[in-house]
């Protein structure tokens, strides 16, 4: 059923006569089954399959692998870096790196991991990767079953090294069970002719991540949909958010040659790419959304009737609403609140009480308890620094 909603969502969305070709598969987050392939448009004009053939750069989708790193090493979704042009000095030799954002767009102040994922911030990646070292990156695509070797370059933050899609898939997936350790499996059972079974799936999987930081990372990652997270820019997920139903934790990626969409729900994870085989650029609009918009119909179409099941979070792991601005908690008076999950223990400790009051305002404000507090609450409450 799964294979014909992939198949008919491509037949749909790519417009024929395009040369653009595609590479998807969607898994069982619980076992790692596949339950949906697709290695091209056309098996019988090119049998190669770009979803489990095809090295691919994975662009931004290689982002959410880094945060879990960090979110594991002390950063919290409200860690602020500053998002501005930036040159990075690699080495002694004065070799040096200067990524730009999409556009180059920036903040040009300090903002939270949490928007710098939802927003794609280029900067806060290689910052962040910088921060923890390069081999923490190419250590966490290991523990998400990436196999191919992945070099330690600053680059490599932005997804410049090339991985087959279908692993690409699987990682999401290891995010959308809590980080147990799957693989993609096309066979279930083998039996010989008197029905003894000569192989069988593993049904217990091994717990490879660790649980808090998964949950943390894959939280985190349904801001691509929220618009409550827009910022400098827009949210990336902004123009499939209208078509969507349920809470999806999911990341985009581009290069100039390869457009990426993959995301998941705890029930189902699903992975696109699309692009050229030989060195052709996406240079139309219609084409840069077209992974998008296939992983979206798929999604809908593939869970149509199902209940919406939502990510549990472990132990040792508790929410509370932030502004999105700050990474302050929401206090009283505060004109931004969204829900964000810690591991217990990194809840930030300010809090965001809004805009100072009018004086007519301030006249009517009750005497309260909370800390800490901002400097101008405290006068009005007749304390003293």
């Amino acid at each position: 059923r799964m294979q014909r909603i992939a198949e008919n969502t491509v037949a749909h969305t790519i417009r024929t006569g395009s040369d653009i070709q595609v590479g998807f598969s969607a898994i069982d987050p619980a076992t790692g089954r596949v339950l949906a392939l697709l290695g091209g448009r056309d098996y019988e004009k090119s049998p190669f399959d770009r979803a489990t053939q095809a090295k691919r750069q994975p662009a931004s989708t290689i982002k959410p692998l880094l945060y879990y790193k960090a979110i594991q090493s002390g950063f919290t979704p409200v860690t602020l870096m500053k998002s501005e042009a930036t040159e990075f000095q690699i080495d002694d030799n004065g070799d040096t790196y200067s990524p730009s954002n999409y556009n180059g767009y920036y903040a040009n102040k300090p903002i939270t991991l949490l928007q710098a994922l939802a927003l794609s911030d280029n900067i806060y990646a290689v910052k962040t990767h910088l921060f923890l070292g390069m081999n923490k990156l190419v250590s966490a695509a290991k523990e998400f079953g990436i196999s191919e070797h992945l070099k330690p370059l600053p680059s490599l933050a932005l997804g410049t090294e090339p991985v087959r899609p279908i692993e690409m898939v699987n990682a999401y997936a290891m995010l959308a069970n809590g980080g147990k350790q799957i693989t993609p499996s096309f066979i279930t059972k083998v039996t010989d002719t008197a029905g003894k079974v000569l192989y069988e799936q593993p049904r217990g999987h091994q717990q490879t991540l660790d649980k808090k930081a998964a949950f943390v990372t894959a939280s985190m990652m349904t801001g691509m949909f929220d618009e409550d997270l827009n910022g400098y820019t827009s949210v990336t997920g902004r123009t499939i958010s209208d078509r969507l139903t349920r809470t999806y934790g999911g990341k985009s990626g581009t290069t100039s040659a390869d457009s990426w969409m993959i995301g998941f729900n705890p029930a189902l994870a699903a992975g696109v790419w699309t692009g050229y085989d030989k060195s052709s650029t996406i240079d139309s609009v219609e084409e840069k959304s077209y992974a998008k918009t296939i992983w979206a119909d798929f999604m809908e179409k593939a869970l149509e009737g199902e209940p919406e099941i939502a990510l549990k979070p472990p132990k040792g792991v508790t929410g509370v609403y932030i502004d999105p601005a700050s990474g302050y908690t929401s206090g009283p008076g505060c004109a931004a609140k969204h829900y964000t999950y810690f591991i217990a223990g990194t809840e930030p400790a300010d809090v965001c009480y809004g805009p100072e009051p009018s004086k007519k305002e301030k006249e009517h404000v009750p005497a309260r308890k909370e800390a800490p507090r901002k400097k101008w609450w405290d006068k009005w409450l007749g304390k003293k620094d």
